[in-house]
């Protein structure tokens, strides 16, 4: 089946479809990058829900500070268990961008391990079971700061320092597949999570973001169990002059259909979740993101 031939498909067909794949294995998610920031949280649930979507990734930063008291975490999480909204993950990006775990600085390191930490508590207080890392980085631009090697084992080093708070919590760590130079190839991202020998560190799988270099389907079926978590997102690749970039749901080359079958063969059971910026310009872009990802659902 193409791309052409999934824009086909009955919208209600899929729909239902896809209802009874999230019924018995997916689980709809959504990134809340796709509200307004000034929106209030519970009211991005009610949207959310009122949408088709059943659960929600969050952001420390960008919708809770880091410094959230129990509180106010745990009305949070009572606000989206009225709206019928699960939170699916926690993101930890912007705390451990200024304070990444592969720093030179041993003090730096140290700051980004107890705001995993901090993390791992406040994810417990929302009912959340993931936190999503972006830990590391080589460089800014074409300069490189710290080597591939330096890199796998001060990652290595810190993260095992809070495995045993993840257990404890019962909240999995999973480091995810980005544009940070590190951990390129679906055997590298086994053998790094492999190491830690845990059932509490996992991957958080972005299907966009390997198309440059990799095929989404080859990592899933590589990965296997590993992955805990999914960010569903398209990519168009470079062609006729034309750069590459992300696109939206079903406007790209993800082969979705191949994509689906991985995750059925593997038995990948969980949340799916497109990370998609919000568009001003599309008032009805949420119920777009919902159609698409139930046609992407029905090919399972």
């Amino acid at each position: 089946m193409t791309r052409r031939d999934v824009l086909r498909v009955p919208l209600a067909a899929a729909a239902l479809s896809a209802h009874a794949q999230s019924g018995s294995r997916f689980i709809k998610g959504i990134c809340s990058i796709i509200f307004p920031k000034e929106m209030p949280r519970p009211e991005c649930f009610t949207q959310a829900k009122s949408a088709g979507f059943d659960a929600i990734e969050l952001a420390i930063g960008a919708d809770l500070p880091l410094d959230i008291s129990r509180d106010d975490a745990r009305r949070l999480a009572d606000s989206a268990q009225k709206a019928g909204i699960r939170i699916a993950t926690l993101w930890v990006s912007e705390p451990l961008h200024q304070n990444p775990l592969n720093a030179d600085d041993p003090a730096v390191r140290a700051r980004g391990v107890e705001a995993i930490r901090r993390a791992i508590a406040i994810a417990a207080d929302l009912n959340c079971g993931a936190l999503l890392l972006y830990a590391v980085r080589l460089g800014n631009g074409p300069k490189l700061e710290v080597g591939s090697q330096e890199t796998w084992d001060r990652y290595t080093a810190e993260l095992m320092k809070v495995v045993p708070d993840a257990e404890r919590a019962k909240v999995l760590l999973n480091p995810e597949n980005v544009w940070n130079k590190f951990l390129l190839s679906p055997l590298e991202m086994r053998s790094f999570v492999d190491q830690f020998h845990s059932p509490w560190v996992g991957v958080h799988f972005d299907a966009g973001n390997v198309m440059q270099y990799g095929y989404p389907e080859d990592w899933i079926l590589t990965l296997g169990q590993r992955i805990k978590r999914i960010h569903m997102k398209d990519f168009k690749l470079a062609a006729h002059g034309e750069a590459a970039r992300f696109a939206d749901l079903l406007d790209g080359d993800v082969n979705w259909k191949a994509v689906m079958a991985a995750l059925v063969k593997v038995g990948y059971q969980g949340f799916l979740s497109p990370e998609i910026g919000r568009d001003p310009s599309q008032p009805d872009q949420l119920k777009h993101v919902s159609a698409a990802l139930d046609k992407i659902l029905a090919l399972a």
